[in-house]
């Protein structure tokens, strides 16, 4: 029996003593109180992501923009390196935004192991790829809101996730095949390599011990909702199923936000989880304010128990930079242990049209972390509480 029981100790100390590698990643705009933060910067982990590849590299983005001598410079030649030491290189793009304005993803095209395919889902109520995400070595995962553009590394307030977690990370390489069987070059050409048991979402979310965060339990969700395969999570349904539960308190930043085209779910979920007491708190950027939005937005600040701010990021001392100097984060977190970390916005597009992918993540410490974030902005200068009544006009963008 004393046997039986060392044995079973020196198992177990095996399995809870193995940690998965975790890291909230942060990009943030230079010459702002921003800097501050000590999380690990986005061009850093994307490049320590690549450098250390020694295999594959999947990259799902919306777009690729480099501009010489900038922050995304790096990365691409760091691509180009992994690519000429034999790791085989798959970059998923928009086919849309690339044909009708940037074509750095060009610079990647004609390497050898270097393979670039562009995807439409204009058949799915006219939206885009718009999912930020690289796989490594098929274990280590980067995904959240930066695009792969050189004023998201440097100029642009985004956030995201890392995990060196093989089952996560074949989740996400499932939905980057099935779109890459979709795109102009897949042609159904890649086998199903996931099974049913191993798809992680709502029912059957993955347990990791982290060395910073302790333990959590985490699951990816997707959208558009017409081309998530069978299995796995949607991030509509999962989202207003946080806030329907929510009891305490929500903290958002999100990038826009409208109720165009009957999108409802989610302003009704704010408004029934306020009218139950709970507190919320908005920041949205100042990019949001437009003609269908704006008005909504003011709507929410008439709620009780809602609260609602808008960001705007000064300018650089070395001029106005187009599309740029904004915060594009899409991140919440629900009372002190539900975190969300997501490449969507909330309008229906995004849902019910565009690739998107999410992190929902249940972990106090994590939680924690991202509401440091959020009251560190709320209380910053950058931010100002919305006026009902105020007629507010769009910013420059570029």
């Amino acid at each position: 029996m004393k046997k039986l029981i060392l044995i079973f100790l020196l198992l177990a100390s095996v399995t809870f003593g193995q940690t998965t590698f975790f890291q909230i990643v942060e990009s943030v705009p230079k010459e702002t109180s921003m800097e501050r933060s000590h999380l690990p910067r986005t061009q850093q982990v994307w490049l320590n992501m690549i450098n250390n590849a020694k295999s594959t590299l999947d990259i799902g983005m919306f777009y690729i923009a480099n501009k010489k001598g900038e922050a995304l410079e790096p990365v691409l030649d760091a691509i180009k390196n992994a690519a000429s030491r034999g790791v085989k290189v798959r970059v998923l793009i928009d086919s849309s935004f690339y044909s009708g304005s940037e074509k750095s993803a060009d610079e990647l095209s004609g390497i050898n192991n270097i393979t670039i395919a562009k995807i439409s889902f204009k058949n799915s109520g006219g939206g885009i790829m718009h999912a930020k995400y690289m796989i490594a070595d098929g274990r280590d995962l980067y995904t959240g809101s930066a695009n792969m553009d050189w004023r998201a590394l440097d100029h642009i307030h985004e956030l995201g996730i890392r995990v060196k977690n093989r089952k996560l990370a074949k989740n996400f390489e499932a939905i980057f095949n099935y779109d890459w069987n979709n795109s102009d070059i897949g042609r159904n050409t890649i086998k199903e390599n996931i099974s049913f048991d191993e798809i992680l979402n709502s029912y059957n979310e993955l347990s990791i011990q982290t060395k910073n965060y302790g333990s959590m339990t985490l699951f990816p969700c997707f959208s558009p909702i017409a081309k998530v395969p069978e299995g796995f999570s949607n991030e509509r349904d999962e989202l207003v199923n946080i806030i329907n539960n929510v009891k305490y308190s929500l903290h958002i930043q999100m990038y826009s936000y409208n109720t165009r085209d009957e999108f409802t779910e989610i302003d009704k979920a704010l408004r029934n989880a306020a009218e139950r007491g709970v507190k919320i708190k908005i920041i949205f950027s100042n990019w949001a304010i437009r003609k269908g939005s704006t008005e909504v937005i003011q709507e929410l600040t008439k709620v009780p128990n809602i609260e609602v701010k808008f960001s705007a990021i000064p300018e650089h001392s070395s001029g106005f930079i187009s599309y740029a100097r904004v915060e594009h984060c899409k991140y919440f977190i629900a009372d002190n242990n539900i975190s969300w970390v997501s490449s969507a916005n909330w309008e229906r597009g995004y849902f019910y049209g565009s690739r998107n992918a999410t992190l929902e993540i249940d972990n106090k410490k994590v939680n924690a972390a991202l509401k440091k974030i959020f009251l560190a902005d709320w209380k910053s200068k950058y931010t100002e509480y919305v006026d009902a009544n105020k007629t507010y006009e769009s910013v420059k963008r570029n």
